[in-house]
Parts: C-alpha cells; structure tokens; sequence
C-alpha cells in the first residue's frame, strides 16, 4: 500500500495538517495569561476556527469532484496554506493580528480533509477500506504529536517555536506536488448507483427515527472529543503544569484515539458498529472522569490514554457508515460528513466555554464526559452485525456416481 505514491502523499499530508491542527488548543493555553483571554475566547476562537475548517469542506468537497485531475495539485495548496498562516500566526505581534491570520489557516484543512479521505481509497481501490482506516490514523497520530511538540516548543520559545512544525509541512505539500503527475492512475469518481439512490427514497418513520439519532450521536460524540481537545491544556494548565506535560497528556489522549480507531474499524468489520461503538462509549464515561479528576500526573496519563483510546475510537466507524448513506460522489460525500462533525464539534466547544466562564472548566468537563451516557444509547440505532447468508446446498447430480 505505502508503494503508492498517491497514498503516501496524501498520508503524508493528513499528518502534517493535523499536526498544525492540534498546536492551536496548546498556543492559546500559553497565550492566556500573558494576552489575558478568557475561557470564553479561547473556546469562541477555537469554534470559529473548527467552523471555518468544517463548513468549508462540504465545498470543497464539491469542487474537487468537478476538477478531476487536479486533486493532488489543490491538496498540495492546502497543506502549504495551513504551513504559510501558521507561519504567521507564530510570528504575530498580538491578538489583533493573531486571530485574524489564525482564522484564515482553516481553510486549508477543509481543502485538504475531503480530497485526501476520497483520495486514500481511490489510490488502493482493491483495499479501500483499510487505507481509509489508516488515512485517519495518521491523522490522528498528526493531532497526537501536534500538542507535545508544540506544548515543547511554545513553553521554550513562545508563539515563534511553531516554526519548525511549519517547515516540517512544506515536505508533504511538495510530495502532493509530485504526485500530481500520477493522478491519471486514479480510477474516477463514481456516486451511489442510480438502483440504490432510488431504495434510499422510501422512507418509513422508523427508517427516519434511526437517522435522525445517527445525526445526534455524530454530534454529541464529536462534541465530546473536540472538548477534551480543546480544553485538557488548560484544564491542566490551571494546575500549574507545566506546558510540555499538558502537551504531552493532550497527544496522548489524541495518540490512544488513533489506535482505538483501528481497532474499533475491525471490531465493525467483526461484530457491526453497535458493538464498536456502544461499548467503548459506556467505557469512556468512568476513563474521562478519571482523566478530568486524576489525583496525580499518573492518574492522568492513565485515565487520558483510556478515554482517547475509548472515545476517539468510533470516528472513522461513523464516517464510513455516513458515506454509505450519502447519494453523492466521494468528495461531497466525504466534505458534508467531515463538516458536519467537526462543525457540531465546534459548537460544543463554544457551549462549553461559555458555561466554565460560568461554573469552572472541570465541572463543564465533567457534564461533557457524562454525555457519553446518551451518546451510547443513540449507538443502538447503528448496524449490527451483518447478516451473512447462508450457503446455497451443493448440487445433486442425478445418475453420475464419482469414484
């Protein structure tokens, strides 16, 4: 699979956006103090970046389907448009200019995310599946080292230590760029066949009850991940940590959620998505309880590990089943169920926020945590295990005895 140039490419890229992705939670937990934000700005300026990056992919989605051919040459442009505003973001002099340019690098996630999901699986098309799976792994591997390194560098050097992880991105976007010249190799975009568009249009009460709780549970599990993302640096923070452990604690929790991504993949593959998701749900109450309330830095990484492993397990599980459910070609498809996780994601955040201004970060997080409850209830409206039919009995032959 990694002989493909392609698919190298566009794993390549996932990583590195990701990486610059996760470094924005971390920055503004450095910034607070000395710019005196609020709990309530870091979580509005974090939901207006997660929106930009997730309203944006459903477009761009759309767009890339129109411009076959050139699919490598614009995800190329977004990962060098993350590297060139961070670049920015690192070297502002203040708020004032900082969050304009921080608002603007989004878009190069949302131009990139759509193409680079369709991409992976058009690159391996016998095992699209698995390089799909392994697409989002780097990913979340990218927002797992992100918060570390940057916790590193930034507690070191300030805002201006990102620029490292900014020239780090250039190689990709030049191994997108070289990788243009192979996209011919691509076999092309297809929707859902016309027999199949037709069947999803008969919709009974039962059949919309059960897409209106996926929709709820892609929200509130999105939600929950993306609070844990935002907010453990400052939740840690608060505790006089220093910023290389609450980063290290925060890509920890993002480095387990890309292993139970894998593994939940194959449990789906096994026993149907309700296990895959059910299950680890009801788990990554008790786990993120002991993350959010740890007695001890130990405590911590223990619980951390467990509810990213637990909670950012079900991603590419819903992902995969949303695409199903989409009449669309693959790049809208993969833009309108990125954004809307990412964009319900990002209103949590903002809720959650505002309420810490209110009543305190730790008990927000304990209520996020608690929803994990419902979330799992709303898993029982997903498939189970598929039904494999039964074999056909062996043909009788009459009259003709084998020796």
């Amino acid at each position: 699979m990694f002989k493909n140039r392609i698919f190298r490419a566009v794993v390549g890229g996932h990583f590195a956006i990701d990486v610059l992705n996760s470094t924005g939670a971390v920055l503004l937990a450095v910034l607070k103090e000395p710019l005196g934000l609020s709990y309530g700005q870091i979580g509005m300026a974090l939901t207006i970046y997660l929106l930009i990056g997730s309203l944006s992919q459903p477009l761009f989605g759309w767009l890339s389907d129109r411009f076959a051919g050139r699919w490598m040459l614009l995800a190329s442009a977004g990962v060098a448009w993350m590297a060139l505003f961070f670049s920015l973001v690192a070297l502002a002099p203040g708020w004032a200019l900082l969050l304009p340019v921080f608002m603007l690098a989004p878009l190069g996630s949302g131009l990139f995310h759509p193409i680079g999901t369709a991409a992976s699986a058009a690159a391996v098309p016998e095992r699209a599946a698995s390089a799909t799976s392994i697409f989002f792994f780097f990913g979340q591997l990218g927002l797992a080292i992100g918060p570390f390194l940057a916790g590193a560098l930034a507690g070191r050097f300030g805002a201006p230590g990102l620029l490292p992880l900014t020239a780090l991105a250039l190689i990709p976007a030049a191994m997108l760029l070289r990788a243009w010249r192979f996209e011919g190799q691509l076999p092309p975009r297809r929707g859902r066949p016309a027999g199949a568009a037709g069947a999803a249009q008969h919709w009974t009460v039962v059949s919309i009850a059960l897409v209106v709780g996926f929709v709820v549970l892609v929200a509130v599990r999105s939600s929950i991940q993306q609070v844990y993302m935002s907010f453990l640096p400052q939740l840690f923070q608060n505790r006089g940590w220093e910023p290389a452990l609450f980063g290290l604690l925060a890509g920890v929790f993002m480095a387990a959620g890309a292993v139970g991504q894998l593994v939940s993949g194959s449990i789906a593959d096994r026993y149907g998505m309700r296990v895959a998701a059910v299950v680890p749900l009801l788990l990554g109450v008790p786990a993120g309880l002991l993350c959010i309330l740890a007695p001890s830095v130990w405590a911590a990484f223990v619980g951390c590990s467990a509810a990213g492993f637990l909670v950012g397990g079900q991603h590419s599980v819903l992902v995969v089943h949303a695409q199903r459910l989409l009449p669309v070609k693959q790049g809208f498809a993969a833009g309108l169920i990125l954004g809307f996780t990412f964009a319900t994601g990002a209103i949590g955040t903002a809720v959650a926020g505002q309420l810490a201004d209110l009543v305190g970060l730790e008990r927000v997080m304990v209520w996020v945590t608690l929803l994990g409850l419902p979330a799992a209830l709303l898993a029982l409206t997903l498939p189970g295990r598929p039904m494999v039919p039964a074999a056909a009995p062996a043909p009788v032959t009459v009259g003709v005895v084998k020796q």
